[in-house]
């Protein structure tokens, strides 16, 4: 009986443990945290970043995959190194440096702005969203949108392929809403309104995210259409579209 009443304990512990509710707050990480900005010329950032302060492995995981993520707007050289939010500043700044270097008299400082939220989070998935705002000089900057979507049982990247039972079949979906809401008849080309998807050929978008009532399908700048025209969303119900995932989006 004790053996029995044990076992029930450590299975009932087991479950609380992986349950666990997160609990979140915001970073601020400012860049003369790593640099003497009062002396030297340094770019100009404004970085919020998202992390877990419940003290457990699944959230270190959790925190580590959000950094990491957020990291990518600040890599201009394509690092892979750069997997630290410290390092992509020092990197970003460093950039700036150099060409600050090069061309003295005509640089704009650099600009960085980075924000990290929840977009929705049930039991057993945590859906973030990274916005990004990236100025090296030009015209203008670009801005860039990341959704982020993690199992909270094991506190691991869920990838599209994963998220969606079948692709071809949501994607069939996904088109026939995308062809009704900007007005692209059935038997015309997908490109035919001034969009320019690969190959003539209607696909999801990398970003697949998720708001307590929503579904998210965005496509970002340049990605299906021009700068002008900025990010394309679709959005539908989560309630008409759950049948097509792998996991509970509800």
């Amino acid at each position: 009986m004790k053996f029995i009443f044990f076992l029930v304990f450590l299975v009932c512990f087991s479950s609380c443990e992986t349950n666990e509710s997160l609990t979140f707050q915001k970073r601020t990480i400012a860049i003369d945290d790593f640099f003497d900005c009062q002396t030297t010329d340094c770019a100009i950032t404004e970085i919020f970043l998202l992390e877990s302060i419940t003290e457990n492995e699944m959230s270190k995981k959790i925190n580590l995959e959000i950094e990491k993520t957020a990291c990518t707007a600040l890599n201009l050289e394509d690092d892979s190194s750069l997997s630290t939010m410290e390092k992509a500043v020092q990197s970003f700044n460093n950039s700036y440096q150099e060409m600050k270097k090069e061309f003295p008299e005509e640089i704009i400082p650099y600009e960085a702005s980075i924000n990290c939220d929840i977009s929705f989070q049930n039991s057993t998935l945590l859906s973030v969203l990274i916005d990004s705002y990236i100025f090296t000089g030009g015209a203008h900057g670009s801005g860039n949108s990341t959704y982020l979507n993690m199992n909270l049982k094991t506190g691991e990247v869920i990838d599209n392929k994963n998220l969606i039972k079948n692709n071809i079949e949501f994607s069939s979906f996904a088109e026939k809403a995308f062809r009704k809401i900007h007005e692209i008849p059935e038997n015309t080309s997908i490109n035919s309104t001034g969009f320019f998807f690969e190959n003539d050929t209607f696909v999801l978008p990398t970003n697949i995210g998720l708001t307590d009532t929503h579904l998210i399908l965005l496509y970002n700048q340049y990605e299906i259409s021009s700068y002008a025209e900025g990010a394309i969303e679709l959005k539908f119900n989560k309630e008409k579209v759950a049948e097509y995932f792998s996991v509970n989006i509800l």
